[in-house]
């Protein structure tokens, strides 16, 4: 056992109605998803805080809270120029910090 916190890749778990969601959107939406998801769980920090901490994104992927009141609660995730958006919630537990994801969309 070691006293380091944990370092990405990060886990990542759905709720039943994002993951119904995500399963009846069509591919186009469900692959920018999948694409959005590999970035977050790979990321040092999945809410990408501080200034251009998500320069290295993609540049059809956003984040930002979801309430600009609350920096460490819920984020989205902009796909597309807003046609489709994943809200999640990166739960930083010792011992075992997972992105749970509560909403998926696309239009």
């Amino acid at each position: 056992m070691t006293d380091e916190p944990p370092r990405p890749p990060w886990q990542m778990d759905w709720t039943k109605q994002a993951q119904h969601d995500f399963q009846n959107m069509p591919a186009e939406g469900s692959d920018l998803i999948m694409s959005a998801r590999a970035e977050l769980i790979t990321a040092e920090d999945p809410y990408y805080r501080g200034i251009d901490a998500d320069a290295s994104l993609p540049h059809w992927m956003t984040v930002r809270p979801l309430n600009s009141t609350s920096p460490g609660g819920p984020h989205i995730v902009d796909l597309a120029g807003g046609r489709g958006w994943l809200i999640h919630t990166f739960m930083r537990r010792h011992a075992d910090p997972q992105i749970v994801v509560t909403e998926t969309f696309w239009a």
